[in-house]
């Protein structure tokens, strides 16, 4: 996944809301989002070859996402995969910042990523193996992630955070959210929102509301070798 927005607690009416686009290797098996039948309660992507996700969230609103992080870094054979740290989340029970405490200590076996894990109306915890510390979200923020080295912003998290504020001004923001993931608009890879490409693109846009009463909503769309979004 290469682009992740959360709003946390910004809107009354809606305390989690996530917008998302994996973007992948179109050769990469994966299925797209749906129930787990190894963790009933669960609803996310799964990666067929190591068996992790990108995007995962629970019933109950405890989810978790990860990008990797293009900062030219070789990956070592045998390191773990990067989807597993969603999977565990979303299974287990540890508070948001202890896990990704837990994840720092051995950040360094990992090639490099962002990982983003929490509970909606509670904690949201943040950390990157590239040089970051664990830390919580503040609570009222909109925060975006992308596959930028630590340190570094990317116009595709700023026009992110944009597209999120206007999003939960409107009546609808996962049909708003929804629009903005799956235009594509000109640039390189650090601008570009939506990636066509017959080798690597955008594989899903996935935008996830949660109300005030805790009701989930959990919109998907996939894309294939090429597709443009109609």
């Amino acid at each position: 996944m290469c682009l992740i927005v959360i709003a946390h607690a910004v809107s009354d009416a809606a305390p989690l809301v996530i917008a998302a686009n994996r973007d992948e290797a179109h050769d990469r098996p994966s299925l797209a989002a749906a129930w787990w039948d190894d963790a009933p309660g669960v609803i996310g992507g799964r990666d067929l070859r190591a068996g992790g996700s990108w995007l995962a969230i629970t019933r109950g609103g405890r989810f978790a996402a990860v990008t990797n992080v293009r900062d030219g870094r070789a990956v070592a054979a045998g390191a773990p995969s990067r989807g597993a740290l969603v999977r565990e989340f979303v299974i287990s029970h540890d508070a948001p910042l202890a896990y990704v405490e837990r994840i720092a200590m051995h950040g360094g076996d990992y090639a490099g990523f962002h990982l983003i894990a929490g509970e909606a109306g509670r904690d949201i915890a943040h950390y990157t193996n590239d040089g970051g510390e664990p830390h919580l979200i503040e609570r009222g923020t909109i925060f975006a992630i992308s596959n930028a080295p630590h340190g570094e912003s990317w116009p595709k998290t700023e026009r992110a955070a944009a597209a999120m504020r206007a999003a939960l001004q409107s009546g609808d923001p996962a049909t708003s959210l929804m629009t903005f993931l799956t235009t594509p608009i000109g640039g390189d890879r650090r601008d570009e929102i939506f990636i066509i490409d017959p080798v690597y693109g955008t594989r899903a846009a996935t935008v996830i509301v949660v109300d005030a009463a805790g009701k989930l909503r959990f919109d998907e769309r996939t894309f294939g070798r090429g597709d443009v979004p109609r």
